[in-house]
């Protein structure tokens, strides 16, 4: 009996009975991980009353709560909103309805629902009789967001007076696609920002350097420059530097600001410290703590000066700083908040932290903020530094005539003791991780250690913070890649201390996602890039190109499935991003010479050595394969002999092959073209890889000398990819 109760439970809360692998092979949900994921859901599977009570309210709803908290319409579909109104025996005649919508720029319109209304259904529940109507508002024609207030307050309903509020989402037909792409195609280069080694940068990349790739792209016929998330991190090795496991995605990471725009930091370099920044930027690999001290101790300086100077004398520049935390209202200063309260305790992790600080409500919070307003105002001072920076880089690259400019990655989630999880508490489920079941790339599969958000809980707070981690992300972005996008479909949610194949699939509310990415895309004009690689669902590549969101193509794993034989380039489909790799992938001479399969055999990848074996000639295979594909297109000549060592011929060749498909966008990887042996990061492992920390093999200088580049724009601008300045 209990079981078939937590099976309906389960079924009720999405997860999914089981998953079909990239093989066919087919998954199903053990009991044991179904109760783990119930559990952290919050419900007491211990407890038959409970069980059964949690099972009868979510069938009831919303019938017991008069509204929903959140309803999403498409513009093209009528606006119909659902009551529920417990009535009185044959009183239902008699029942007034005053509703009242506030739209975004405060204007109000109110309306009166009087008698004789349309029942569409009725209930008896617990003995009392409800019925539902619709309301059908004529002010809500136009995309936006708008708040609605209900009042019953006639005697025929049992909840007189009662006021219930709900956000109505209105969201276009489809996400934001520019005039130029819709009939254009392009090319973009994409760059790991923290990798760049140059003459003027502290041991890692930064905004200075971004905008000198910016304006040197710019003269080679590029539309876009792609940059890693660029999300506030902890900074700490081994497990505080991945830019895919932040502290939030509200905010960003200080490490990429330009030192050098900073006057006052440029005054306190004294020799020591210019030593010590040579050192940095001689180092084989990036030293993320030491160049975060660095630059946090020179912010420091500059702030302390920007205080007792614009801040208190209100020059223009001390107003601008005051319009910005207006602007950032709440969640700025709860932001710096957790981050003052992370020095003080010498941690990140809140988990860690003393008690009542755990909970960002609790009296011991708001008290260190009133006495601490000078440490907050700080930490405030440097988002704000980031976001002049960040927005002088982006109105560069329009400028020069980037027609995309900007595009930007945004991570699938936070970690466990990060600010967005501190600030939003109730809505995660933290005793489960998100990852991804096992494939070939990862035949452990991976767990990505930060916990996901119960989807029916984000719903009923109006899916607020996700609207937020949008707007913030589009904001300097002509296009912006929402990493794994199949979570918005459904998660791989792992229990904790548990192997990632112990996983199993939660369902998302997909449908509203999607609609509220559309309407932020259109409002702030960013193309969406849907990273739909994986175990893709039923429908999902379907759902994501009517929603007019690029999918995501990479060479390696376009196949004609079941022949692994590659894609012709004309079967791309015309609305997708297409590239060869990317950062947990090899590079194209990392995969020609096969890097990969020997450093995942050294770190014990493979569960045995005929595993190990089949890659290797697996490999061997694909690099026949792409030589043949090669020269089925024409691209290189039949008599073309395979190197043993991939080649500028060979790369750019590919990189030819990718330019001919319809794919509205190519991305090309700064990697490939010089000649990056090493992947950036090995899935599934910690510190046992060089992940995030390795810096180019070239310097910023050298790569803006380098005439492989000329030669890459060149076979762009032949298949008709140039942007047009």
């Amino acid at each position: 009996m209990q079981k078939t109760l937590m099976d309906e439970l389960a079924g009720l809360c999405g997860i999914v009975p089981g998953y079909y692998d990239i093989k066919g092979n087919y998954h199903p949900a053990s009991d044991r991980t179904k109760r783990a994921l119930l559990y952290a859901m919050g419900y007491d599977l211990n407890n038959l009353d409970a069980l059964n009570e949690a099972i009868e309210a979510i069938k009831l709803y919303p019938w017991l709560d008069i509204i929903e908290p959140v309803h999403i319409f498409s513009i093209s579909e009528p606006v119909r909103i659902p009551f529920y109104i417990p009535v009185k025996d044959n009183n239902d005649k008699k029942i007034g309805i005053k509703v009242s919508i506030l739209d975004e720029e405060g204007k109000r319109f109110e309306d009166l629902m009087l008698a004789n209304l349309d029942i569409k259904e009725e209930r008896f529940i617990h003995g009392r009789r409800y019925i539902k109507i619709e309301y059908e508002p004529r002010e809500l024609r136009q995309p936006g967001y708008f708040d609605l207030e209900v009042v019953i307050d006639h005697s025929g309903s049992e909840i007189d007076g009662i006021l219930k509020r709900s956000k109505i989402i209105i969201a276009p037909r489809r996400a934001y696609l520019s005039p130029e792409l819709e009939k254009d195609r392009c090319w973009g280069l994409s760059v790991n920002l923290y990798s760049l080694r140059s003459a003027d940068n502290w041991g890692c990349g930064d905004f200075g350097d971004l905008k000198r790739l910016i304006s040197w792209l710019s003269k080679r016929g590029a539309a876009l420059i792609a940059v890693n998330p660029l999300h506030a991190l902890a900074n700490t090795f081994p497990f505080a530097i991945s830019p895919y496991s932040p502290l939030s995605r509200l905010y960003k990471n200080f490490i990429y600001l330009d030192m050098s725009d900073l006057r006052p930091a440029q005054d306190i370099l004294n020799n020591e410290l210019k030593r010590e920044i040579l050192r940095l930027k001689e180092e084989a690999l990036i030293d993320y703590e030491r160049i975060a001290a660095l630059k946090l101790g020179a912010l420091r300086r500059t702030f302390k000066s920007f205080l007792e100077g614009d801040y208190k004398k209100n020059t223009s520049r001390g107003e601008e700083f005051r319009r910005y935390l207006i602007n950032e209202s709440d969640d700025l200063e709860l932001f710096a908040a957790y981050m003052a309260l992370s020095e003080r305790f010498q941690t990140t992790d809140w988990q860690e932290w003393p008690a009542p600080y755990r909970d960002p409500e609790d009296p011991s919070v708001k008290t260190f903020i009133e006495e601490n307003k000078e440490d907050i105002l700080f930490f405030q001072y440097i988002q704000w530094l980031i976001d002049y920076q960040h927005s002088e880089v982006y109105k560069k690259s329009r400028e020069v005539g980037l027609s995309i400019g900007l595009y930007h990655d945004l991570a699938i989630g936070a970690t466990k003791g990060s600010f967005d999880v501190w600030a939003n508490k109730a809505l995660f489920c933290l005793d489960v991780a998100l990852g991804a079941p096992p494939d070939d790339f990862s035949p452990d599969g991976q767990d990505w250690g930060f916990p996901p958000v119960n989807p029916l809980k984000l719903k009923m707070r109006g899916y607020d913070l996700f609207i937020k981690a949008l707007r913030k992300n589009m904001q300097y972005a002509g296009a912006l890649r929402i990493d794994h996008a199949l979570g918005l479909f459904r998660q791989f949610w792992i229990p904790q201390g548990e192997k990632a194949s112990e996983g199993a699939y939660v369902s998302f509310p997909w449908e509203d996602l999607l609609r509220i990415i559309a309407l932020e895309s259109t409002r702030n004009k960013t193309i969406i890039i849907a990273e739909d690689l994986g175990t893709v669902g039923e429908n999902v590549r379907e759902s994501l190109k009517d929603y007019g969101m690029l999918s995501y193509r990479l060479f390696y794993f376009e196949r004609n499935y079941p022949d692994p034989s590659f894609l012709e380039p004309y079967r791309y489909p015309e609305l997708s991003l297409s590239a060869a790799t990317t950062h947990d992938l090899p590079t194209i001479y990392g995969f020609w010479k096969g890097v990969d399969i020997e450093q995942r055999r050294d770190l014990g990848k493979y569960p045995d050595e005929r595993t190990y074996r089949m890659q290797i000639e697996e490999r061997q295979r694909d690099r026949l394969l792409i030589i043949e594909a090669l020269k089925r297109e024409g691209i290189l000549k039949r008599d073309y002999i395979i190197p043993e060592e991939m080649t500028e011929e060979l790369c750019l060749a590919i990189y030819n092959y990718l330019a001919r498909t319809p794919s509205k966008i190519v991305l090309v990887s700064l990697d490939d073209i010089i000649g990056t042996i090493n992947q950036q990061n090995m899935p599934g492992t910690v510190d046992t890889y060089p992940n995030w920390r390795q810096k180019t093999v070239m310097t910023l200088e050298e790569i803006l000398q380098d005439k492989r580049f000329m030669r890459l724009a060149q076979v762009f601008e032949k298949e008709g990819r140039r942007c047009i300045h």
